[in-house]
């Protein structure tokens, strides 16, 4: 049987994926990552190593005859501490990487694991349909206005090329936040006492400019649905065809309808930037 290597970071996402993968016959070989919170696999058995283990990691994967790894889940930048356990290339990369942002190291950790006759898959080789398609719209609430959405797509598009972040947060022709190293729910907890009542708020996360691929791509699920609704963010827009679900989009739309939740699917080079 066919084998499927996991890195999994937090969130429900490699949960699925590692539900998904057993679905076509694959057995997945799940590593999480210590320092960052995981869903129960039951029945899987994951193994557990530090971020600072990729040769510990890479051997795993090897010793258990697996070629095809997916990368998934949010992972924190390792707080180190002198129990923290660091091999040399981790070390290495440590030193090449820290100083700069999240895609400059997901790239360097990519090169290391590929050296080693790895190949890392996108997530939509496993789940090609857990996306919304270009042109959606759920039909809730109020329509999201022109202004809102330009600004948000302009402000990601100029921030994403400095590899800030994913998302933006806008009321009217105002940018309200901007994800940062704090990640996505946090910046939107954080803009709960920035927004005001008379006007419609809108949440937009899409992959940055630069971006690879295969790394870090933008992923939604209840959670920021959750955090937007205490947020009192009545509108969100995500990247179509790109914007991993980390949930059924039944679920989704349940959620979205219940809190009268404006949801669009935006195509970056349609947007009229």
């Amino acid at each position: 049987m066919q084998k499927l290597g996991i890195v999994a970071g937090a969130g429900a996402l490699p949960v699925m994926v590692a539900q998904m993968s057993a679905a076509k016959n694959m057995t997945p070989i799940i590593i999480t990552l210590s320092g960052n919170g995981h869903e129960d696999f039951k029945p899987f058995t994951p193994t557990a190593f530090g971020l600072t283990q990729i040769e510990s990691i890479i051997a795993h994967f090897i010793a258990h005859d697996v070629s095809d790894i997916i990368m998934v889940g949010k992972v924190e930048r390792p707080v180190l501490t002198k129990e923290t356990v660091i091999d040399a290339t981790s070390a290495k990369l440590l030193q090449d990487t820290l100083p700069h942002g999240d895609d400059v190291a997901l790239r360097a950790v990519l090169g290391v694991v590929q050296q080693a006759g790895l190949r890392v898959l996108p997530l939509q080789a496993l789940i090609p349909n857990q996306i919304l398609p270009a042109d959606y719209d759920n039909g809730q609430g109020d329509a999201i206005s022109s202004d809102s959405l330009t600004l948000a797509i302009k402000t990601h598009k100029r921030l994403s090329s400095l590899d800030v972040g994913q998302a933006v947060i806008v009321q009217d022709k105002r940018v309200i936040a901007i994800e940062a190293a704090e990640g996505t729910d946090e910046m939107i907890g954080r803009a709960a006492s920035l927004l005001s009542d008379d006007a419609a708020s809108l949440f937009f996360k899409a992959s940055k400019s630069a971006q690879h691929k295969l790394l870090d791509p933008p992923v939604f699920g209840l959670d920021t649905i959750a955090k937007c609704i205490a947020s009192g963010i009545g509108a969100i827009a995500i990247e179509a065809e790109n914007c991993i679900l980390a949930a059924p989009l039944t679920e989704i739309e349940a959620v979205c309808a219940s809190h009268n939740i404006r949801l669009v699917a935006v195509t970056l080079h349609e947007a009229g930037e």
